[in-house]
């Protein structure tokens, strides 16, 4: 276990238990600092929970790392523990200072008619269900999910899972265009999952009951090319009528700001704003980062954030620690540097995974584990491992 700072005394509150809110509640506790963190959530983990899937991030090793954060000490969690305005309020003047880390965890609404209707269903308060235990059962049922991001992917592969008859995604774009990770695409694919391309979301159309039976389409045209990326327009084409069980929403991911606006904190086009330091504007001692100020990226980029945000909240208190890497760094080999590229991993036939919730992924073997070793650049021994420098975000 690594060694505890001096006992400073200080109190930190980190809201939200994510990746971004973990990784600075451990290296504040790792400086001496005391640090409780606020989840709203039954478990900590946040969209490393609450949005990926089991099959593609193992709980067992979710549990993992996040038991090694908190073993550090230091840090008290409070779970179920939703934070407003009052709470915020309180916060900054308990704590000698504040993080907030919340994620992005509410789905932007899709606006056609029907989106109310039975069967359709919000991507990401599926997957967060799903994070809790409470899996859908789709059994015989025909699913379409609309989207073209790694939320859309992961739901459409859910569904699979799920026992559904049969699974496409909608998207009105090409495939090329999808912001969904191409190994994700090529994935859901393999396990029989339809790419329903170049076709925008008209309705839902619904039976007596109100329950959902199929949505409608306009085909897209691809137009000219503006932010870098060719704009769908509606083509020339009479609609398509997608036969529907069970619509899935995965068009985006929105921050519930307004509690937080409320407390004082300023918000731009839906997400936190901050300095480059991460220090919320025109508050004193509250610091904001991950994916609620960045807008949803990438898991990394929320780590970075906490680790910078710890760095400025430790010198924020007058204090100006670097850690002990109690590691020793091995010495170089003489006559092997040849260069490595990275292990990758093997992946499970899509026939038999997709009828499972189980790892989709084979881990390493030792002799995998000991070349990947080799690649390492001993963060945690130079630089960044030991807070050493890392004042600014850059992303």
């Amino acid at each position: 276990m690594p060694e505890r700072g001096p006992d400073t005394g200080c109190k930190v509150a980190v809201v939200g238990g994510g990746p971004s809110g973990l990784t600075c509640a451990y290296y504040l506790a790792r400086m001496g600092h005391a640090v409780t963190v606020f989840e709203a959530h039954e478990q900590l983990g946040g969209m490393l929970r609450y949005g990926i899937p089991a099959y593609r991030f193992p709980r067992k090793r979710l549990d993992e790392d996040i038991n090694g954060i908190l073993a550090v000490g230091g840090i008290e969690v409070r779970t179920a523990a939703p934070v407003g305005a009052d709470e915020m309020q309180q916060f900054s003047q308990d704590y000698d200072a504040v993080y907030v880390a919340i994620g992005a965890h509410t789905s932007k609404p899709l606006d056609i008619p029907g989106s109310d209707a039975e069967g359709v269903f919000s991507a990401v308060d599926l997957l967060a269900g799903i994070g809790d235990g409470n899996y859908p059962d789709f059994t015989d049922k025909r699913v379409v999910v609309i989207g073209g991001g790694n939320v859309a992917m992961d739901c459409a592969r859910t569904a699979v899972r799920s026992g559904a008859k049969s699974v496409g995604v909608a998207y009105r774009r090409r495939k090329e265009d999808m912001t969904a990770l191409a190994a994700e695409v090529e994935a859901a694919m393999a396990e029989g999952i339809d790419m329903l391309l170049l076709v925008a979301p008209v309705s839902i159309e619904t039976n007596d009951a109100g329950h959902c039976t199929a949505l409608l389409t306009q085909p897209q045209l691809i137009g000219p090319v503006k932010g870098g990326r060719p704009v769908p327009v509606n083509a020339d084409k009479e609609q398509v009528r997608i036969p529907a069980d069970i619509i899935l929403m995965a068009v985006g991911q929105d921050i519930v700001t307004a509690p937080f606006e409320e407390f004082g904190m300023q918000a731009q086009r839906g997400a936190f704003s901050a300095d480059e330091f991460l220090k919320a504007p025109g508050l004193e001692n509250v610091y904001v980062g991950g994916d609620c100020q960045t807008r949803p990226a990438t898991v990394i980029k929320a780590i970075a954030a906490g680790r910078v945000a710890a760095r400025n909240i430790d010198e924020h208190l007058g204090y100006h620690h670097t850690l002990a890497p109690q590691v020793a760094s091995p010495a170089p080999f003489a006559n092997d540097r040849t260069p490595m590229g990275r292990v990758d991993l093997i992946e499970r036939p899509a026939h038999i995974r997709k009828h499972d919730f189980e790892d989709v992924e084979l881990g390493m073997s030792e002799e995998e584990v000991k070349q990947e070793c080799r690649r390492c650049l001993r963060c945690d021994h130079y630089g960044c491992g030991t807070q050493e420098g890392g004042r600014e975000l850059y992303v």
